[in-house]
């Protein structure tokens, strides 16, 4: 496994890992493949220079993802929002993700002070992930996310680096 940040060059890894996530795990993410899968190659390419992306490769094969986004207010320029945490369901349980959120720590050093995500609050998974990883819950978002099946409670999360 390689864990490298993947860059505006590499969109196409990128968009490949970003539709499997909104294929398998729908309910863990704000956005839907049917709107991602329309997005032409230059959003994907933007979104990759606007951010910092991390990449888990087995055989050359992207299987994982990370990302963070800096604040850009004055005020808030010292926190980065993780967003697109996710692993290919045949390469979970590996140590795939601990070293995704180590790598996209790593990355933040430096840069900012913390980093904040939300994280589906029925993805007890996902969530005992960022503990282990020194995130620490301060909220929980009612009916953040709304589908077709219904709300979804958000857990709020930072990490102080």
């Amino acid at each position: 496994m390689i864990i490298r940040r993947v860059l505006a060059a590499d969109w196409h890894d990128y968009r490949t890992i970003r539709l499997r996530a909104l294929a398998l795990a729908p309910e863990a993410f704000g956005s839907q493949y049917e709107v991602e899968a329309r997005r032409p190659a230059g959003a994907f390419a933007e979104r990759l220079a606007s951010s910092v992306v991390m990449g888990a490769y087995v055989e050359d094969r992207i299987v994982g993802m990370a990302g963070y986004k800096q604040a850009e207010g004055l005020k808030d320029a010292h926190k980065g929002f993780v967003w697109g945490v996710f692993v290919e369901p045949e390469f979970q349980s590996r140590g795939i993700g601990q070293a995704l959120l180590l790598a996209l720590v790593g990355a933040a050093r430096g840069e900012i002070e913390q980093l904040i995500l939300a994280v589906v609050a029925t993805n007890r998974r996902a969530i005992a992930l960022y503990e282990r990883n020194g995130f620490e819950v301060y909220g929980v978002e009612p009916r953040a996310l709304k589908s077709a099946s219904g709300y979804a409670d958000e857990v709020l999360m930072v990490r102080f680096l």
